[in-house]
């Protein structure tokens, strides 16, 4: 079959009528004809009555590397019976406790991942503490030169420059 004949859910719902919530309940009860491509259900392009059911009609996925087999252990199939029931008793409790450590070393990692980023805040707080300290310490500088020069222009100002009133004199003349 083409990809053509195939559709999605809701173009399904909307050609035949067939609400969506219908169409998955068709398909969890593998009634329908479908496939799951890419993180979407996809169904034959003809009525659900003219569907083929076969046993494999969807896609298999894989599942990331390092954890297929975890993931076939943890997941059982839709035929079979559980896996507690099939596995020893000493089986049972392996699984477990191996799900046990993945799960404490993932916690692990994510704690020495949180200790890194706040080993980096405080350092990047004690950074922007000392170029506080050093603005704080460069303002005081500036308005004790801002006083000084302020001072300096007040005297100048207030005291008659030489000559000028000889000048001054002259002109009224």
């Amino acid at each position: 079959m083409t990809k053509s004949d195939w559709i999605s859910l809701s173009d399904y719902s909307g050609k035949y009528k067939v609400s969506v919530s219908t169409l998955r309940r068709r398909i969890k009860d593998k009634s329908a004809e479908y496939r799951f491509d890419e993180g979407k259900y996809w169904l034959r392009d003809t009525p659900l009555k003219n569907h083929c059911v076969k046993e494999n009609s969807k896609a298999s996925i894989a599942p990331p590397q390092g954890e297929a087999e975890l993931a076939a252990k943890a997941i059982p199939s839709a035929d079979s019976t559980p896996l507690i029931q099939d596995l020893p008793l000493n089986q049972g409790a392996d699984s477990s406790s191996q799900v046990w450590m993945t799960a404490q070393a993932l916690l692990q990692e994510i704690k020495k991942a949180y200790m890194v980023i706040l080993q980096e805040k405080e350092e990047q707080i004690i950074q922007l503490k000392e170029e506080v300290t050093d603005l704080k310490t460069l303002v005081r500088v500036l308005e004790q030169n801002n006083d000084r020069l302020s001072k300096e222009a007040e005297t100048k100002s207030n005291t008659p420059q030489p000559g000028s009133g000889d000048w001054m004199f002259s002109l009224d003349k």
